[in-house]
């Protein structure tokens, strides 16, 4: 199913899973706020609860629930927004978002369909590769509905990536991917 903007609210808001293009590869997505839709994803991607998901926004105000985003913004402001996840440290964030770290990843994305979701749905969704666990991520909306053929499409074109986003803390400027 491809879905229009209200469609993608509604299940969004409903707990439903979407798949939309990210930068890199087609992602999974859900409402980070509801903990039965992420404990649904990561059953879907049979993925560890323990890894962590990284949350993506449009805008800066988006991701401040999660983290101090401000007190780190010069560090970010090379490469926000844009294709790039930056690792806080966070005492707000629920555990099934962080797989029980005191860390979250969080991206400010400028790609134009993650931009159209966050805004129409007024804050940050989970942002995962669409594949299982340890499989190579789909590049393709075809790859996407023949994995995941019960979730609802967000049409669009992947960006200039060749991978999924890196990976970087924001206080210790460590690469965990690059």
């Amino acid at each position: 199913m491809i879905g229009v903007l209200d469609t993608v609210v509604r299940c969004l808001s409903e707990g439903e899973i979407i798949g939309y293009p990210t930068e890199g590869v087609w992602g999974l997505g859900c409402d980070p706020s509801n903990q039965l839709a992420v404990t649904r994803l990561l059953k879907l991607k049979k993925r560890s609860q323990d890894k962590g998901l990284i949350l993506v926004g449009s805008k800066i105000s988006h991701l401040e629930q999660y983290a101090e985003v401000e007190k780190y913004k010069e560090s970010c402001e090379e490469k926000w927004p844009g294709p790039h996840t930056w690792i806080f440290p966070t005492n707000t964030t629920p555990k099934w978002i962080t797989g029980g770290k005191q860390s979250v990843a969080l991206r400010l994305s400028k790609h134009k369909t993650i931009i159209r979701i966050c805004e129409a749905f007024s804050g940050a969704i989970v942002s995962t590769s669409a594949n299982i666990e340890g499989e190579l991520p789909a590049k393709t909306i075809d790859e996407v509905k023949e994995i995941f053929p019960d979730i609802l499409l967000v049409k669009g074109q992947i960006g200039g990536l060749k991978s999924s986003t890196p990976i970087q803390d924001v206080v210790s400027k460590k690469w965990l991917r690059n």
